[in-house]
């Protein structure tokens, strides 16, 4: 772990970071030295008292420097507790159904208490508002976790040193994707294996600039390198199990994950949190059972309730459309089978550090067809009422309500083999293996898969 976290330490220290420094100030805030900043060799590359413009950015990007470049940062305006709030307030104008979710718990006073409470350190204080203006998406979703986050962790009956370990962890849990290319990290290509591990190291990264800062608690930099990390050992940067995680990483890793329902998949749809009911069920364990029941609690005392179509909006035709739906998932269920097969004899006959990762893919494939199972879906049952549904003239509002439980579940579980396949084609493409006849094996089973849900789009 420690040897891992050392290949960072030159990222932390300055990276990328003086890129969106100097955008910044040519943006209005100005960044400027506090003081002399020198190479590790002891030579001066920017004295103190000068702007970062472009010109000082070629100078840091190309040299190890002696100190991390963050502490001879200044900037003219920095984000403080109520700028958090204001983006807290601004987040609950965009999305009403946060806002409801807020009133029925009686938790934006409390949340606010808590901000106001939690002194931040200037360098991370320094870190929000860079990352506020050049990566806003990530500091919103920082902002949307760090409200959700808590409310979970009240839930839980963590004390008040939990919850505060768990707010400052979800501000900054993705500050460390400021330290990366930038060209990779905003990119909205297809990334390759190698791009892929550069954007991963930003738990590490952020790990690193949590741990400088003083007095820090160790919860914080810990739940910062385990937010994508999973209770079945197939997250990164270690791939720990339920035992080797806190419950800070377990809960911003749920967060996490509700932002990206929330926010990417509902964007096209009237879908609120009261829709998130069957994604929490179909992975009550991933991030611990005590983080899953709390959530849960809180859908349900929010009062949100699924978004439904009316009746009249083509019922024959949507049950026509989830039966093949159904159907192409169970194509790519007997390709994700032979897959699962290969893995496990991959396992057997590679080392012990690939074979960890292999075990790991297996795992989550065999989640998958366990939770494929157990949903139902793919059932005679479901697929004879859904033909039934098809022929009739007319369909209630309850039928109408089982029709949407069963399109999100079907995503859902689409996303999660879709996942699989990017975790598999990281691995692939790394060359981690010389056994490329099983590779190849398995590269076929993925790419029908692909094949497969290329129709279903």
């Amino acid at each position: 772990m420690e040897e891992l976290i050392q290949q960072y330490v030159d990222h932390a220290k300055n990276g990328f970071y003086s890129v969106h420094l100097s955008e910044i100030s040519s943006k209005g805030n100005q960044a400027f030295t506090t003081s002399d900043i020198h190479n590790d060799k002891g030579v001066l590359l920017a004295p103190k008292g000068v702007n970062i413009d472009q010109g000082v950015r070629q100078q840091l990007i190309k040299h190890k420097l002696l100190k991390p470049l963050d502490n001879h940062i200044g900037l003219e305006h920095q984000a403080d507790t109520q700028s958090l709030i204001s983006e807290y307030r601004l987040l609950l104008d965009k999305y009403p159904d946060l806002r409801r979710m807020n009133e029925a718990l009686n938790y934006g006073p409390e949340f606010e208490k808590l901000l106001q409470l939690e002194r931040l350190h200037p360098l991370l204080t320094q870190k929000l508002t860079v990352l506020e203006a050049q990566m806003h998406t990530e500091f919103e979703k920082s902002i949307f976790a760090a409200w959700l986050s808590t409310m979970i962790a009240r839930e839980m009956g963590l004390s008040m040193d939990q919850r505060r370990d768990t707010l400052v962890a979800a501000l900054i849990h993705d500050i460390g994707l400021l330290h990366l290319d930038p060209e990779i990290v905003c990119s909205n290509r297809k990334l390759s294996a190698e791009e892929w591990r550069t954007v991963r190291a930003h738990v590490i990264i952020g790990k690193i600039i949590a741990d400088s800062v003083p007095c820090i608690y160790p919860e914080v930099s810990r739940a910062v390198i385990e937010h994508h990390e999973d209770c079945f050992g197939a997250g990164y940067p270690f791939a720990l199990n339920e035992e080797q995680l806190g419950i800070p990483g377990k809960i911003l890793n749920m967060t996490d994950s509700i932002h990206s329902i929330r926010v990417k998949s509902f964007r096209n749809s009237q879908r609120t949190l009261g829709d998130i009911k069957p994604y929490l069920q179909l992975n009550p364990t991933t991030n611990g059972y005590e983080v899953y029941r709390a959530t849960m609690s809180i859908i349900k005392k929010s009062g949100l309730q699924p978004v439904r179509l009316k009746a009249e909006d083509c019922p024959q035709d949507y049950a026509k459309n989830l039966g093949k739906q159904i159907d192409i998932l169970g194509e790519a269920k007997q390709a994700l089978d032979d897959i699962h097969e290969n893995l496990l004899e991959l396992s057997d006959r590679i080392d012990q550090h690939d074979a960890k990762q292999l075990s790991a893919l297996a795992a989550v494939t065999h989640r998958i067809r366990s939770t494929l199972h157990e949903s139902g879906l793919l059932s005679n049952e479901i697929a004879a009422w859904l033909h039934k549904e098809s022929e009739l003239s007319g369909v209630d509002q309850q039928i109408m309500g089982e029709f949407n439980e069963i399109e999100l579940l079907i995503k859902e579980l689409t996303w999660q083999i879709r996942n699989t396949v990017r975790m598999f084609h990281s691995y692939s493409d790394s060359k981690a293996t010389r056994d490329t006849m099983m590779l190849e094996h398995i590269e076929t089973s993925i790419q029908s898969i692909q094949e497969i849900f290329d129709r279903l789009s």
